[in-house]
């Protein structure tokens, strides 16, 4: 039996797909493109993940060996799997690479603040420090997410099948 979060979040899922992709809330439209919506959309998938992860425990339950479909089934779960990591690394990514952006946006309107006299100065100025210090975290971790990603090199031996 799933986790409940698990079937609220494929409820949550259902409810996406039958509302298609643009729906109305509250008198106003919300496109695919909306942090909610494509999280919701992260968690369905995640959802109907679990629920394949299940039905492979339950296959498998009694089972005596392994046979040639086995064989096909895993390599190709495998290749989905690579395909999997890699959206959620670009994603991850990209995360940080907004986050960054976001900071340094965050701090030059300190900066504006400063100079123009609101409110403290020197607090606006020692937040500002702040927000650049994650701007570059953010930098760092995106680098770090990249250099993850990369191809491995060419010498390195090859997966068995």
């Amino acid at each position: 039996m799933p986790h409940r979060a698990v079937a609220q979040v494929a409820a949550v899922g259902a409810l996406r797909r039958r509302a298609g992709p643009c729906v109305r809330e509250d008198d106003r439209e919300v496109d695919e493109n909306d942090p909610g919506r494509r999280a919701a959309a992260r968690a369905a998938e995640a959802a109907e993940r679990a629920r394949e992860l299940a039905e492979r425990r339950r296959a498998m339950t009694g089972s005596t060996g392994s046979g040639p479909d086995d064989v096909r089934q895993a390599l190709q779960r495998a290749a989905e799997a690579t395909d999997h990591a890699r959206v959620a690394l670009d994603r991850a990514i990209t995360g940080h690479e907004r986050a960054a952006q976001s900071h340094e946006a965050a701090a030059e309107a300190h900066d504006r603040a400063a100079e123009r006299g609101v409110g403290d100065p020197d607090e606006h100025r020692r937040r500002a420090a702040e927000h650049r210090r994650e701007a570059v975290a953010d930098r760092a971790a995106a680098a770090a997410d990249e250099r993850r990603g990369a191809a491995p090199p060419e010498d390195a031996p090859a997966p068995q099948a």
